[in-house]
């Protein structure tokens, strides 16, 4: 039962985090430290990453539809919107598939710094504050504007950074609006994160690993699916009418707090005891 418990809690976790611009990895890791549960399996962070994976798919189902369209009219060589919306997300996603890829099967680079993580949570939030107050005017995405995001997101290998946030920073700073910026970063996320899920599948079969705990792994996908559902639903209703303040403001406390748990451990330890009182 505890096992279910933690892999509903970890879903919980991605399902939220993976569609606001706050860096999904970093809550996950970051709630497992704070509450002393053992390392992340990454077998159950692959299916936590396809269950909100499958929440954007069926989410933005029509956009998505609109891809595959796109790609038989591009294979056909047939010249319509559909065919144009599949080449800027082609765009888009070739700088980080290549170079993430590299780095993943040649250099092999992880970099795991709580420092950096919070320095980046801090300073992006600045970044992000910034590029959304530019104003809303663009409506159509241009090629060269799709490889703009396209790049930008190659900073989201830095832990903190966000891709979500670094994708939303581009698309306001360009001047898209923050809806169709949220619209098209969430897109903008299925062909990478799809391919890396399905490397990491490969792997586990070629390896023969064995998954020890199902029940945690399904109870994560799960409720990372629905909570996503729930959360980009609510996102999308939100930036209608608000601006990306309030989470901008929630990164600069959050990486705060890390910062400080990592440099005076001590000192937040009685805080957090006062406030328990």
């Amino acid at each position: 039962m505890d096992d279910i418990c933690l892999g509903i809690f970890l879903g919980v976790v991605q399902g939220v985090t993976e569609f606001l611009p706050v860096s999904s990895s970093a809550h996950v890791m970051i709630f497992l430290r704070t509450l002393n549960f053992p390392c992340q399996d990454k077998t159950l962070n692959i299916f936590l990453n396809i269950g909100s994976l499958l929440a954007v798919i069926v989410f933005f189902r029509h956009q998505v539809w609109k891809i595959l369209l796109g790609l038989m009219n591009f294979l056909t060589n047939q010249k319509t919107g559909d065919r144009y919306f599949f080449v800027t997300i082609l765009l888009s996603s070739l700088p980080t598939i290549i170079i993430f890829g590299l780095l993943e099967m040649v250099f092999a680079v992880d970099i795991n710094s709580t420092v950096i993580l919070s320095g980046s949570m801090i300073l992006f939030a600045f970044i992000l504050y910034f590029c959304d107050q530019s104003p809303t005017y663009k409506e159509n995405i241009s090629r060269k504007d799709s490889l703009k995001a396209g790049f930008v997101q190659l900073i989201s290998f830095c832990p903190g950074v966000s891709r979500l946030g670094i994708c939303l920073s581009m698309m306001r700073y360009l001047k898209y609006s923050r809806e169709e910026s949220f619209r098209y970063s969430m897109i903008l996320s299925i062909p990478p994160v799809l391919g890396a899920c399905c490397l990491e599948l490969i792997k586990i079969i070629i390896g023969k690993s064995i998954i020890e705990n199902w029940a945690m792994v399904a109870a994560g996908s799960v409720s990372a699916f629905i909570l996503g559902l729930i959360t980009l639903s609510i996102m999308v209703k939100f930036l209608k009418n608000y601006t990306l303040l309030p989470l901008i403001i929630y990164r600069i406390l959050f990486g705060s707090f890390i910062l400080a748990e990592e440099l005076f451990p001590t000192l937040t330890h009685r805080i957090l005891a006062l406030l328990q009182i």
